[in-house]
């Protein structure tokens, strides 16, 4: 009488001499505690967020609860809730992606914000015989690089893009200038925010808002 394999995925065997073995019990709790830090980082978010993320529509009202409760154990439970429904998805791979897809436009956001603020700071900041040197060392718009914009097309359209780029540069001059004579007199920064959204504006365009390295 043949014997019996002692495991039951070895039943299963290919036919070609591989086994494969089910995740442990360790995987298994990192797994699981990875998937309770997902729900934890879905609760932070706020409804808009979550609807954007397009979660199975009872995980969506266990999330939208879980805002409404105050009370601590009560929202403990909540949690532990939402973290079942998690574990219990065919996959949660797509939810998690999608999330991480969000944080990586957040923290995009967020460096050209902070760019933005630093070209805002040294155009403020630099010597007079120095501003036109910096003001032609910011980026270009994607939509003025000559490679794609010098062709047929552009020509066709009458469109002449070195003039705007010239006619943008010199409004965003104009604009320093202001921004330096009012922090010169100690007047209110209404030029120093228009330079900062122009210059926000600039580098969303430009694609550098996140990848630029300062110089």
């Amino acid at each position: 009488m043949p014997r019996k394999k002692q495991y039951q995925w070895q039943a299963h065997d290919d036919g070609q001499g591989q086994d494969f073995e089910q995740p442990s019990r360790s995987a298994k709790k990192r797994e699981s505690h990875a998937l309770q830090a997902l729900g934890e980082e879905l609760a932070r978010l706020g409804p808009q967020e979550v609807q954007a993320l397009n979660p199975p529509p009872e995980l969506a009202e266990a999330l939208a609860l879980y805002a409404r409760i105050r009370n601590h154990e009560g929202r403990r439970r909540q949690m532990q809730f939402i973290g079942r429904l998690i574990r219990e998805m065919d996959d949660a791979e797509p939810l998690r992606a999608a999330l991480e897809r969000r944080k990586a436009g957040t923290m995009a956001a967020t460096a050209a914000l902070h760019r933005a603020e630093q070209w805002r700071d040294r155009l403020l900041s630099a010597p007079a015989d120095e501003l036109d040197q910096l003001l032609d060392a910011l980026p270009r718009p994607q939509a003025e690089n000559p490679a794609e914009s010098d062709g047929p097309q552009t020509a066709a359209a009458g469109q002449n893009p070195r003039k705007g780029r010239a006619a943008a540069g010199e409004e965003l001059r104009s604009l320093v200038l202001k921004a330096r004579k009012e922090m010169a007199d100690g007047s209110a920064p209404h030029a120093r925010r228009a330079v900062f959204r122009a210059l926000h504006k600039l580098l969303v365009e430009s694609g550098a808002g996140s990848n630029e390295q300062s110089a």
